[in-house]
C-alpha cells in the first residue's frame, strides 16, 4: 500500500489534497491511502465536517521500506520524522523542489496555488468521477491555500478549477462559504501559545541561517495581538531550543490583506523592517499586502 502524507502542522490544503488522492488512485485500482502528520486546525475540521469526509489518521513515524506519496511538500524538514527510512515513490506539490532522492521517481510540480489544484486537474483531465464530496474538498483547499483568491500565488487555473467544482458541489455563495472557513480557523479560544505558533509552522535555511516563520491567517488579528507578550516569550524561547537563527510570526488579515509580524529578538526586528520596510508599532511590524509566506516573506528572505 502507498502511504499519502502531506506536510507537518496539516493545514486544509495539504489533507484535502492527500485524502482526494487517496480517492483518485482508488479509482485507479492503487491501494493507497492518505494520513495526516499532526493535529488538524479547525477550518479543516469544518470543512471535512461539511462535506462528510473523515479525518485521516494521524501518524509520526511509518515502518521501515514503506512506499510513500509526498503531497503538498518536498523537504525533509517538513516531512514525516524517520523519511530516510521511507521509500519515497512520488512527489507532488507546488512549492520548489528541494528535496534528493536515491533513484528516479515521479515528480509533478506544478506553479499553481495549492496542490488541490493539482489534484483537482487529474481528475478532470482524466474524466475521472468526482463525487460532491471529493470534489467540497478540493474547492475548499484551493479557497484556503489562496485566501479565496487574495493571496499573490492566486493563478487564473485555481479560479477556473473552483468554478468547475462547484458546478458539482452547488454552493450558492463561495464568499459566504470562504467567510465560514476563514471564521473557523480564525476560532482558537484558549489555545496553548506554542500551538498557536506551530498552527501553520515551517523552518527554512537561508544563506545566515536557518530561520523558523509561523503564520497565523485570521479574520479576528485580536486572536493574536491580545497574546503579544506571550507569543514573542514564546519565539525566543523556541529559538533557543531548536537553535534558530530567528523566528517570526506574522498574523495575516486575511479580509484587508494585511499582516502584523511578531519577532523572537531585537536584531531580527531590525532585518525584517530592513527587508519589508515594515512600519514598528510597539514591536508589531505592520505591512500592507504582505499575505504569503511562499511568494513574497520566504523569497526576500532567500534574496537578502
Amino acid at each position: 500500500m502507498k502511504h499519502i502524507i502531506g506536510h507537518k502542522n496539516p493545514d486544509t490544503d495539504t489533507t484535502c489534497s492527500a485524502l482526494a488522492y487517496e480517492n483518485f488512485l482508488s479509482k485507479q485500482g492503487v491501494d493507497a491511502k492518505a494520513f495526516a502528520l499532526g493535529k488538524l486546525n479547525k477550518e479543516t475540521e469544518f470543512v471535512l465536517e461539511q462535506f462528510g469526509v473523515e479525518a485521516p489518521e494521524q501518524i509520526t513515524e511509518l515502518p521501515h521500506g514503506t512506499e510513500i506519496i509526498l503531497l503538498d511538500h518536498n523537504e525533509e524538514k517538513q516531512s514525516i520524522d524517520n523519511l530516510k527510512d521511507l521509500d519515497i515513490v512520488e512527489i507532488i506539490d507546488h512549492h520548489k523542489v528541494k528535496i534528493e532522492t536515491d533513484k528516479p521517481i515521479s515528480i509533478f510540480i506544478k506553479p499553481l496555488g495549492s496542490s488541490c489544484s493539482i489534484i483537482a486537474e487529474k481528475y478532470f483531465d482524466t474524466n475521472t468521477q468526482l463525487s460532491k464530496s471529493i470534489a467540497g474538498i478540493l474547492l475548499s483547499g484551493i479557497i484556503s491555500d489562496t485566501l479565496f483568491f487574495r493571496s499573490p500565488t492566486t493563478t487564473d487555473v485555481d479560479k477556473k478549477l473552483v468554478e468547475k467544482l462547484n458546478d458539482i458541489v452547488g454552493i450558492d455563495d463561495l464568499e459566504d462559504f470562504s467567510l465560514k472557513m476563514f471564521d473557523a480557523k480564525s476560532d482558537l479560544g484558549d489555545i496553548d501559545v506554542e500551538d498557536l505558533i506551530r498552527l501553520d509552522y515551517k523552518t527554512f535555511d537561508f544563506s545566515d541561517g536557518t530561520y523558523g516563520i509561523g503564520v497565523m491567517e485570521t479574520t479576528n488579528i485580536d486572536f493574536g495581538l491580545n497574546r503579544k507578550d506571550e507569543i514573542v516569550a514564546k519565539l525566543k524561547e523556541i529559538k533557543e531550543k531548536d537553535n534558530l537563527k530567528g523566528v517570526f510570526f506574522v498574523i495575516v488579515d486575511i479580509l484587508n490583506e494585511k499582516s502584523y509580524t511578531l519577532c523572537s529578538g531585537e536584531n531580527e526586528i531590525e532585518l525584517f523592517k530592513k527587508l519589508f520596510n515594515a512600519t514598528d508599532k510597539n514591536g508589531v511590524l505592520f505591512v500592507d499586502k504582505l499575505v504569503s509566506r511562499k511568494k513574497q516573506i520566504v523569497p526576500v528572505f532567500e534574496n537578502m
